[in-house]
């Protein structure tokens, strides 16, 4: 899949959270690096769910970089959670796959926690994975 555009939230904290679509509009690639906010990590999740250019079924590959979540408590996971229900926007059929690695534990155990949580959210189905080209070949799609 080609891409098309390039989306950057860019905080005073350090590079967060960039994704970028397919031409199709079917295959989100996202790279979380830095030291993500909670807040960003909402901005994230609000604004990939009204993209107008991302169309249903959707597959996501979410790459979280070694320490990049370490300033998100579990308690903020919650509200991030809580502030992804508020949003209206009617869920897609999406197969999201997050990779994050073994020896992040911070960064596993939350991944892990939002896994469970989006359980609620179905059509959604999310699984974390440790290593890229094993969650790409998940959802079918190539590592770049």
């Amino acid at each position: 899949h080609s891409l098309l555009v390039l989306l950057a939230f860019k905080k005073e904290e350090g590079m967060p959270i960039t994704y970028s679509v397919s031409s199709d509009g079917h295959v989100i690639r996202a790279i979380a690096g830095g030291h993500v906010t909670p807040e960003e990590f909402v901005d994230y999740e609000i604004d990939h769910a009204i993209d107008k250019r991302i169309k249903s079924p959707v597959t996501e590959l979410f790459e979280i970089r070694y320490n990049a979540l370490k300033n998100i408590t579990m308690d903020e996971m919650k509200k991030v959670l809580e502030r992804r229900g508020e949003n209206k926007t009617p869920h897609t059929i999406h197969r999201c796959a997050i990779v994050v690695s073994p020896n992040d534990t911070h960064g596993w155990n939350l991944a892990k926690f939002y896994e469970g949580m989006t359980i609620l959210h179905a059509p959604e189905s999310v699984i974390v994975f440790g290593d890229p080209v094993v969650a790409a070949s998940w959802l079918g799609i190539e590592h770049d």
